[in-house]
């Protein structure tokens, strides 16, 4: 007589082994059995399902530990997220708080690293369950993270389920890393490459025309318009798209056209791959900026040294690599920085970050002031010294003078090279319309090609089956739409710039590039034009004051590395700074002694070679005037004070405040309001000359002890006379 066979138990639900039970108390029973389901990504979920349903099935072992189907608590929203951080998972957040605040007597789960992948995370769950009573179970058995013997099993488990997970990291990146040292290791290309279809790991030029043709265009119009914004501007006036290839989704390897944004275009210009270098680990994750559950965020832009794989002459180029380092450099100067040239910018300053301190070897400022609402001309400062030890300017300079000195010197230099520049000007033009209206053929052709694709299935559906056909003529109607438009811009764009030059054009071209005093003069040449014509020429511009006086060295340093030196007049807001102070002092002097008037002294120092005190400006009778008495000369009087050019009964207005004991301003406005009789000074100083006799004076001092306030009771409540109703209603 055999006996019956032994059911073997399933994995899904194995025995409860000797001694487990005996950790159980009826407390532990009379709070909740939680069950923990977590699978760590989306795919995992849909691909590997067998898993979750293990994870489910241990509410069956619960009910073996004791507990009812109603005490059972399954916390499953953490499906789809990865363990290695408590960040984001709201599941594991519930079961920790849960836990502490004691309503937990049992957690279930498949293995420990459904927990948590992290110590961090593992441990701080232990605390908890030891504080608060709570046991944790899995496929093993049942532990008790109060028992120092479970405690230190659950440590080992939580450990190696944390090593586990970095095992697996680090074969996957050693992996990827060994593949792309060999550039075998695809990626997701930029715009204007796909990995070629064979498999076999190449990458090649798109195979779209079109999408080469725009690529190609944003290099050539860098190289013009020299930095990130003249291109994108660039590319918005024109309207040009930039063709991409979908990398994920269901249209995934489709070709879309998008407007082109600074963060692409930035891309674009710094990816080594245009050069045709295979390169891996431009963009790395720095640990402290990662943020869980975003996968790609964290990633910085590492130095060149730092780049896992850089392989030269790789892969088709769009440019040479000499090209590739000259557009970083300029991207880099571009950057506005102490140490760098700087792109143009806006403002009137031509030399912006081309003038150099000849003493300290920094970059002047540009100091740019207004007063009373009106700008004041800018000045060139070398605050190096200031900023850095709180000490005063080193040296500032005028900048209009030191902006026309620098300008005559390149306009004299460009003279030479005139016909070179017509004829370059109009090649370049030339190749540029060129250049859009190939553009514009790719588009033409893109349209009637779509316009093509959308008749084929019109045409080949039953005429009887309206319900299609009329989809599809609708889509059809969509397309030659599209198209009408585009050929109609198209001929806009043909009006506006047609494809070759004319002769007019030519001859513009040429006349300008002759006279290029007027093409620099001209209301149509922006001061952006000014400072890109100047940095095309001029490397940098040494400065050297010569103390507070108005000499100032410079130093032209032109791009082919010859130096130009030479000096200027800048102007000074004090006579006394000046170097020819004393002899302009000493001709004043002598001119004022033989009886000279003021006007015939400010022709003779013209006369004499002496400049202004600022240029564009000449010499007056206000500054003769100021000359005469700092040497002690002329009127050293007090104003008010000197009574040669009064008459009978007249005062200074000065005297006539004094005696009213008002103040100026106030006499000033009775003088414009008519309450007081007064004339201005023929010549000199142009001051009021207040008329006033005795009966004047009594007059003028009562007015001003009157009371102010019925004044103006009386004049808003007195009645308008019939003149003024007429004056009125004529309005």
């Amino acid at each position: 007589m055999t006996s019956p066979a032994r059911s073997r138990p399933s994995r899904e639900n194995p025995p409860l082994k000797l001694g487990q039970m005996d950790k159980l108390r009826s407390w532990h029973h009379e709070r909740l059995a939680v069950v923990y389901v977590r699978q760590s990504t989306a795919q995992q979920v849909l691909v590997h399902g067998e898993s979750t349903r293990l994870q489910y099935g241990l509410v069956t072992r619960a009910e073996a530990y004791g507990w009812t189907s109603e005490r059972i608590l399954v916390i499953d929203d953490d499906l789809g997220k990865s363990g290695t951080t408590a960040v984001g998972r709201t599941g594991f957040e519930r079961l920790v708080t849960e836990v502490s605040l004691g309503h937990v007597g049992l957690i279930l789960g498949l293995e420990m690293s459904r927990l948590a992948r992290s110590n961090v995370d593992w441990h701080r769950l232990l605390e908890v369950c030891a504080l608060f009573g709570t046991l944790i179970a899995d496929l093993d058995g049942l532990y008790d993270p109060a028992q120092y013997n479970d405690r230190l099993l659950l440590g080992l488990k939580g450990t190696m389920s944390e090593a586990e997970l970095h095992l697996l990291k680090q074969r996957l990146y050693e992996g990827c890393l060994s593949k792309a040292r060999r550039g075998a290791l695809t990626f997701a290309l930029p715009s204007g490459y796909v990995w070629a279809a064979e498999g076999n790991g190449a990458i090649q030029f798109d195979p779209d025309e079109q999408v080469q043709a725009v690529v190609r265009l944003i290099f050539a119009q860098f190289e013009e318009q020299g930095t990130l914004g003249g291109l994108l501007r660039y590319l918005a006036r024109q309207d040009i798209r930039l063709g991409v290839r979908v990398r994920e989704g269901p249209g995934k390897g489709q070709l879309v056209w998008r407007r082109p944004n600074r963060a692409t275009v930035q891309n674009l210009l710094k990816h080594p791959l245009y050069a045709g270098a295979y390169v891996y680990g431009r963009r790395q994750q720095d640990r402290r900026r990662h943020q869980p559950g975003h996968p790609r965020s964290g990633r910085v832009v590492m130095a060149r040294s730092d780049w896992h794989a850089l392989l030269p002459e790789r892969c088709p180029a769009y440019l040479t690599w000499e090209q590739y380092e000259r557009n970083q450099a300029r991207l880099e100067a571009n950057r506005a920085r102490a140490s760098s040239l700087g792109a143009v910018r806006q403002g009137e300053a031509l030399l912006a970050g081309l003038v150099v301190c000849a003493r300290c070897q920094v970059r002047l400022g540009v100091h740019y002031q207004q007063s009373h609402g009106r700008p004041i001309p800018f000045t060139y400062d070398c605050v190096h010294r200031r900023n850095h030890y709180g000490e005063a300017l080193c040296q500032h300079v005028a900048g209009p003078c030191l902006d026309d000195f620098v300008t005559r010197h390149v306009l004299r230099a460009l003279e030479p090279a005139a016909l070179e520049l017509s004829l370059a000007a109009a090649e370049q033009v030339e190749q540029e319309r060129a250049t859009l209206t190939q553009l514009w053929e790719h588009r033409r052709e893109r349209a009637a090609y779509e316009t093509e694709r959308a008749a084929r299935p019109y045409h080949a559906v039953e005429p009887e089956n309206r319900l299609v056909a009329r989809t599809l003529e609708r889509a059809w109607e969509e397309t030659l739409q599209a198209q009408q438009a585009l050929e109609e811009e198209y001929h806009r764009f043909l009006q506006q710039q047609p494809r070759v030059l004319t002769s007019e054009e030519r001859a513009a071209i040429r006349r300008l590039a002759a006279d290029i005093p007027a093409l620099w003069a001209a209301p149509t040449t922006t001061a952006a034009d000014r400072k890109d014509i100047i940095r095309q020429v001029v490397e940098r511009v040494d400065v050297a004051a010569q103390g507070t006086s108005e000499q100032v060295r410079v130093r032209i340093t032109w791009a082919g590395g010859g130096q130009t030196a030479g000096e200027l007049v800048r102007p000074l807001a004090r006579y006394r700074e000046r170097t020819d102070y004393a002899r302009i002092c000493a001709r004043v002097q002598e001119s004022t002694q033989v009886g000279w008037s003021l006007d015939a002294i400010a022709c003779q120092l013209e006369a004499d070679g002496f400049p202004p005190l600022r240029s564009g400006h000449r010499w007056s009778r206000v500054s003769v005037q100021t000359l005469r008495r700092q040497v002690g000369l002329g009127n050293t009087h007090r104003h008010g004070h000197s009574r040669a050019a009064l008459g009978p009964d007249e005062w200074w207005a000065r005297e006539v405040a004094e005696r009213l004991c008002v103040p100026r301003s106030s006499l000033f406005t009775w003088i414009q309001r008519g309450v007081v009789r007064a004339r201005k000074e023929s010549g000199g100083m142009q001051r009021w000359i207040v008329w006033a006799d005795a009966s004047e004076l009594e007059r003028l001092q009562a007015y001003r002890h009157r009371d102010i306030g019925a004044e103006y009771h009386r004049r808003w409540t007195a009645v308008p006379s019939l003149s003024e109703h007429q004056k009125g209603s004529t309005a």
